[in-house]
């Protein structure tokens, strides 16, 4: 089967969507698929970037010349006639349609690409209740061109019925909708187990161990977590990532005097991330927004055999991750108590619950497999 993948950005860039693209394109292409990945070129100059051509192990990834992002969104630009000089010379059985992304409005105006089957994995919502006002204007304008996308669509994917059940859009498409969750590549994290019993440098040698992962950003909520710390005095808390919010944190940790026993790490390599995996106690993820619309982090918490605590955030998967995960468990999103209860039950009882047998079932083989089989049914 040729498949051609049209994202938004693609590793090394870091995100959750972003990973999963690449592992779900590089698996396909494993079980003999012929694998196009076309996305924006995030290594910009001033005012735009370049189109780069690369071919690894048989997976053909173009990163189109593209705007800088404007309201976080950037543009690609000559799509159309990439995406017809494409469709001219590999002929695509299917298009797989990564969203968000407004460049896909494009694929409005090619006939060519009309004419091919199209499936779309809705990872997010443009817009949710928190979103900006500004935000929530573009969107009211942007809202016919994506219903017009979803009307050329056979099938959306999405992670978790979580998800659907509370997004506008797709309660008003839910004829369209499968639950394929996300997936993600064990194979290529089994090296970064072989430390597991030697403690990640960072730690200190006393307290509980509390890491989460994630860009500092509003809905990621990390300010909750250094919140609940004074009231943690066994715990120490390592936060991985950078953002807009490194400042604010940094006066937070500060201003409670919690700084001992809570560290802004900044970016971290892959390696490092999945070092502090291994060796932290549990993963906290306190997104209290739809934004946050499953977690891949949870996923790569989870095949390190770590217990997962996570908000109850209505509409996203995080919660459902945590409902079908024997070490998973939730507090009141946004509640600090509920939150300090939680984790306290946990650390009462770590010992019982980490004896529990490792659960994984999101290998991206196995995801691979369900999504070929939605393709299969949409070109048969």
């Amino acid at each position: 089967m040729k498949v051609l993948h049209i994202g938004k950005f693609y590793p090394p860039y870091r995100g959750g969507m972003e990973s999963y693209l690449a592992d779900l394109a590089a698996e396909q292409v494993k079980q003999g698929h012929q694998v196009t990945v076309l996305v924006h070129n995030h290594h910009w100059g001033k005012l735009m970037s370049d189109t780069e051509f690369s071919n690894d192990q048989g997976l053909q990834l173009i990163r189109l010349k593209s705007t800088r992002p404007i309201f976080h969104t950037p543009l690609m630009l000559s799509l159309n006639r990439q995406l017809s000089k494409i469709i001219a010379e590999d002929k695509p059985d299917l298009i797989h349609l990564h969203w968000p992304n407004p460049s896909l409005f494009t694929l409005l105006f090619n006939q060519q690409a009309k004419q091919i089957p199209w499936v779309m994995s809705w990872h997010s919502d443009m817009v949710t209740v928190n979103s900006s006002k500004l935000m929530k204007l573009l969107y009211w304008v942007i809202k016919p061109l994506e219903s017009r996308l979803l009307k050329h669509t056979q099938k959306v994917l999405i992670s978790s019925q979580n998800y659907a059940d509370y997004s506008p859009q797709l309660k008003a498409n839910k004829n369209l909708t499968e639950v394929v969750p996300l997936g993600i590549n064990s194979k290529a994290l089994k090296g970064c187990l072989e430390g597991k019993k030697t403690a990640s440098p960072d730690w200190h040698k006393e307290g509980f161990r509390l890491f989460s992962l994630g860009r500092l950003t509003y809905y990621k909520n990390q300010q909750m977590l250094v919140e609940s710390m004074p009231y943690l005095v066994d715990c120490q808390l390592f936060l991985a990532g950078g953002g807009q919010l490194e400042s604010q944190l940094k006066q937070q940790i500060k201003r409670i005097n919690v700084g001992l026993r809570t560290s802004l790490l900044g970016e971290v390599s892959w390696q490092h991330a999945h070092q502090l995996f291994s060796t932290c106690d549990v993963f906290c993820l306190a997104s209290h927004d739809r934004a946050e619309s499953f977690g891949v982090v949870l996923l790569e918490a989870m095949y390190h055999d770590k217990i997962i605590l996570v908000a109850d955030t209505q509409g996203s998967g995080m919660s459902w991750l945590a409902n079908n995960y024997n070490k998973g468990f939730t507090f009141k999103a946004n509640d600090v108590d509920d939150f300090v209860k939680q984790l306290t039950n946990i650390k009462d009882n770590y010992e019982t619950i980490s004896k529990r047998p490792k659960q994984f079932d999101y290998d991206i083989e196995k995801i691979t497999e369900m999504v070929t089989v939605h393709y299969q049914s949409i070109i048969n």
